[in-house]
């Protein structure tokens, strides 16, 4: 560690130190979601000049491809969650309208879906012309390319065809806020098995439960994924020094890029005067609906385990079914029944929401999901399966529109 980064850290410990005895307010939410463009004949459209226009009203940016934005809420109480689903449907119903005066002579549509659909995704170099991005670019040029189903990618354009949705909770302090990271790496494979978005990726149908996660876990090799650590956190020092032994794709020798650039499932952020961890394992959800539900999840079952002290399962034990969610879903074999785990932690989250005065507004939808077996990527494989015939352009643009019909409508996948 470079002197520069030590002083960092050491500064940042003595930070938390001050801080022990802090009382924030709980599970302040903020939500970030990825979105892609594509037309009407499944092709890849430029996001940029939307993003110019949609920034007039909201807080949008670019992303690591040309035909991705990004949207972001400002931090939102706990007891607001429903303005979240507000939120969203407005910026949809804007979205509507910006996409038309944008795109004057296309029709073009946004797609709410970890995977990116169009055969054409990697046709074209479409990587945002920004340093950070580039310099990942050219990192990333020298591993290997990843394979699913026969079909290789280059690590280096994964992230042009992958939508995620992050989820910012911030925590009481840092104690509290170390126990909400342990606990949330207790909720990963539930969160993966019951948000899987992407199985219908660059015009093909693949056979895993999540591609988008495997596909990046690979695209990045050790500098995400499930978070290295050798055991649960005692502390926040053990993460700042997580952080910082670990080099990033440009040998930053500052914390907070570190931090940024570590693309774990799990982050916790000390990049502003508050304490919060960051999730990025979940596809963006279709509709407004489905996000609150997983945040509904999240805080009722962190805030419930948190207050009885519920056991943590071994990390080993959750790697391993991490792992097995993202290949086969439901029909996961390990050690543990993935379908009771999450129901038992739906269980526990819905008493968390009661126990903090939250109805229980849209974690029904995720109750369905499990009851079924399905995943809004399991029901876009069923749409493939019904429309597809022999023209991959065609059901591709059929499917986008049926799920953008659905966005518009807040009409979750069932």
């Amino acid at each position: 560690m470079n002197n520069i980064l030590a002083d960092q850290t050491l500064g940042l410990k003595r930070r938390v130190q001050d801080d022990l005895r802090r009382l924030d307010e709980i599970y302040r939410v903020g939500v970030e979601i990825e979105i892609c463009l594509l037309d009407d004949k499944s092709l890849p459209v430029n996001a940029h000049p939307l993003i110019k226009e949609l920034n007039s009203k909201y807080d949008i940016d670019a992303e690591y491809g040309k035909c991705q934005l990004e949207v972001k809420t400002a931090p939102i109480s706990m007891h607001g969650l429903s303005s979240v689903n507000v939120f969203f449907e407005e910026f949809i119903d804007y979205l509507i309208i910006a996409v038309k005066k944008v795109y004057k002579n296309k029709n073009v549509i946004p797609v709410f879906l970890g995977g990116n659909p169009s055969p054409e995704i990697f046709k074209k170099k479409m990587i945002t012309r920004k340093e950070r991005y580039l310099n990942i670019y050219e990192w990333q040029k020298n591993l290997p390319n990843i394979e699913i189903d026969g079909q290789e990618f280059k690590a280096r354009n994964i992230a042009t065809a992958i939508q995620g949705f992050h989820l910012h909770l911030q925590g009481l302090n840092p104690i509290y806020t170390t126990q909400m990271f342990n606990y949330i790496l207790n909720l990963l494979p539930s969160a993966i098995l019951l948000g899987s978005n992407s199985r219908l990726f660059a015009g093909k149908l693949f056979s895993l439960y999540e591609p988008r996660v495997y596909l990046y876990d690979h695209s990045e090799q050790q500098n995400s994924g499930f978070p290295a650590i050798p055991k649960y956190l005692d502390r926040i020092e053990d993460y700042i020094d997580y952080i910082a032994s670990r080099p990033g794709p440009d040998s930053t020798n500052d914390y907070f890029g570190l931090e940024k650039d570590r693309h774990d499932d799990l982050r916790i952020r000390l990049n502003s005067p508050y304490y919060r961890v960051e999730t990025r394992i979940m596809s963006t959800q279709p509709t407004p609906k489905e996000i609150v539900a997983m945040i509904e999840f999240f805080i009722g079952f962190l805030y419930r385990s948190i207050l009885e002290g519920k056991p943590l399962r071994p990390l080993s034990s959750i790697r391993e079914e991490r792992l097995a969610v993202i290949r086969t879903g439901y029909n996961s074999k390990t050690h543990f029944n993935i379908s009771e785990t999450a129901k038992t932690q739906l269980h526990v989250a819905k008493k968390g929401l009661k126990d903090l005065g939250l109805g229980p507004e849209f974690i029904g939808i995720l109750e369905n999901r499990l009851e079924n077996k399905t995943s809004p990527g399991e029901y876009v494989s069923r749409l493939w399966e019904s429309k597809y015939n022999g023209n991959v352009y065609q059901t591709v643009s059929e499917i986008i529109q049926h799920v953008w019909d659905k966005t518009k409508s807040n009409s979750p996948l069932l």
